[in-house]
């Protein structure tokens, strides 16, 4: 969504005075950002702990569109429309990603234990970044610490918790930077991409909810450098972006293009 401020015009003012509503704020229809309408924003900025300046940029659009509480351990069609509205993409390519990556909007295999996938590589190179020698630790933990990536040694849902147990042995914000999590399998090294002090509460949000978890998605995409590519369906630089460069060896653009299809039919 754009920054809107009073003066504005636009669909953008009736989204916002709809999402206005359903927060429990009484404001009148129209496609204009009147000084009443600005007063509103004022009192839900306050409200949520918000720049109370009365421009709707991305922090209060999120609030808006994403806030509030919620438990649930899985996607409403209304949560993907309101992620893309937020990001003005197609929610049919939200949805695509959310396939691929996962292929579930239940974004946990167990009450408080978002899915996971654990990178052996990935842990070898944050474990250097922290002044640990991997090579020490190597030869009794192959399965969970390598120098190059392999699919080998990956065991998929509750078991993965096992390999991130044996990590975080070794040292815990490495092993949780390791691995991707939710349902969007977001890599926790990019914690401040999502809007996240540190991997620690990075990985707490992802254990809150499902839309705890399209929040911080939403945000990577947003700050890391990916919109336009999800904006425009270019699968093959999305896919190089979000993925990594080795993206065809798993044919990522593939799959997106094809879920997306799926969705947007």
């Amino acid at each position: 969504m754009k920054t809107v401020k009073q003066g504005d015009s636009g669909e953008e003012i009736a989204i916002l005075n709809n999402a206005l509503t359903q927060a429990g704020y009484s404001v009148k229809e129209g496609m204009t950002f009147t000084p009443a309408l600005r007063e509103t924003v004022v009192a839900f900025q306050q409200q949520r702990g918000l720049e109370p300046d009365g421009i709707v940029g991305y922090h209060t659009w999120e609030a808006l569109l994403l806030g509030g509480e919620s438990e649930a351990t899985e996607l409403a069609d209304e949560d993907f429309s309101r992620g893309a509205l937020l990001l003005d993409c197609e929610t049919a390519a939200l949805r695509a990603v959310q396939e691929v990556e996962s292929g579930s909007r239940h974004g946990f295999v167990a009450p408080g234990k978002p899915t996971i996938l654990f990178e052996g590589h990935i842990f070898w190179a944050q474990l250097k970044k922290r002044g640990i020698d991997p090579v020490q630790y190597a030869a009794q933990n192959g399965d969970i610490l390598y120098p190059q990536w392999e699919k080998g040694h990956y065991r998929g849902g509750l078991k993965e918790y096992d390999r991130l147990e044996k990590a975080r042995a070794i040292d815990r914000e490495a092993a949780d930077a390791s691995a991707s999590w939710g349902m969007f399998q977001v890599m926790g090294f990019n914690f401040a991409a999502c809007g996240e002090k540190s991997v620690a509460s990075f990985v707490a949000a992802m254990q809150q909810s499902a839309r705890s978890q399209l929040k911080l998605f939403v945000r990577f995409i947003h700050q890391g450098g990916m919109l336009f590519a999800l904006q425009r369906k270019e699968w093959a630089t999305f896919a190089r972006l979000y993925n990594g460069p080795r993206y065809a060896e798993n044919r990522y653009d593939v799959k997106l293009a094809k879920a997306y299809a799926k969705y947007a039919r």
